[in-house]
């Protein structure tokens, strides 16, 4: 009986043919974790940027005592930091870090133009409205608050700032002293209503009462009346509250 022996070593080519599978593998592994540390960034390169966007802002914006807190990435090690201020409650805003420079940040739109500021004082005053208009028991289908400018169906209208502080960075909250605000108020319309207008205009005396009862110096006011299927019936435009009782 003839046995043949097999030879179970390897060749030469089958182990370099391996060993280049493997180096493939490896390099293949490499371009997916560096093409993931480019588009979701790394701690070094997120770090850097924050330290990057802190300097820049202290620099641009001296004397507010400024710190990196937070840090997203974007594409290809770009990072959308958020600075803020350790003395100042409104300033808080983004710088854009891309490769470690610093290419732009959000101070004129979030700080400077009343931003921030307005935000706060927003939810602060909707809280004293909410419950002024729940207290004279006036429901409502929804309302909006406005500062410096009105936006309606045909665009900005000025509020009337006459009597009225301009909204500052860090001001203070103060519901008998606002900036100038507008509420606009939808509602349902009465029943029978021979003149919608009218009605309009008695309802927004009734939410002006509401609102000086509770002590918020509102600078104008916008009544809107719906009917059935939502549709409206009359709007009133800007009425300042100088011009109700």
């Amino acid at each position: 009986m003839n046995i043949v022996e097999q030879n179970t070593s390897r060749s030469p080519r089958t182990t370099a043919k391996r060993r280049l599978a493997a180096a493939g593998g490896f390099a293949i592994v490499l371009v997916l974790v560096a093409v993931l540390i480019a588009y979701s960034g790394d701690p070094i390169t997120k770090h850097l940027a924050m330290k990057a966007a802190e300097t820049y802002a202290n620099e641009t914006y001296p004397g507010y005592d400024i710190r990196a807190v937070a840090a997203s990435a974007r594409r290809w090690f770009r990072y959308e930091v958020i600075v803020d201020s350790s003395i100042s409650e409104d300033t808080s805003f983004l710088v854009e870090v891309e490769q470690g420079r610093v290419t732009g940040d959000s101070y004129d739109d979030m700080v400077a133009n009343g931003g921030n500021t307005w935000s706060r004082i927003m939810v602060q005053l909707d809280v004293s409205v909410t419950g002024a208009l729940s207290n004279a028991g006036i429901s409502n289908r929804g309302y909006g608050l406005y500062c410096d400018n009105y936006l309606g169906s045909t665009g900005e209208v000025p509020v009337p700032a006459e009597g009225h502080p301009p909204l500052t960075v860090d001001m203070p909250y103060d519901k008998s002293d606002l900036p100038p605000v507008a509420l606009a108020l939808d509602l349902n319309a009465p029943d029978g209503v021979n003149d919608p207008q009218a009605a309009a205009r008695q309802l927004a005396q009734q939410v002006k009462d509401a609102m000086d009862e509770a002590d918020i110096d509102l600078a104008a006011y916008v009544i809107t009346l719906y009917g059935m299927n939502n549709r409206v019936v009359v709007t009133t435009g800007l009425i300042p509250a100088a011009d109700l009782a």
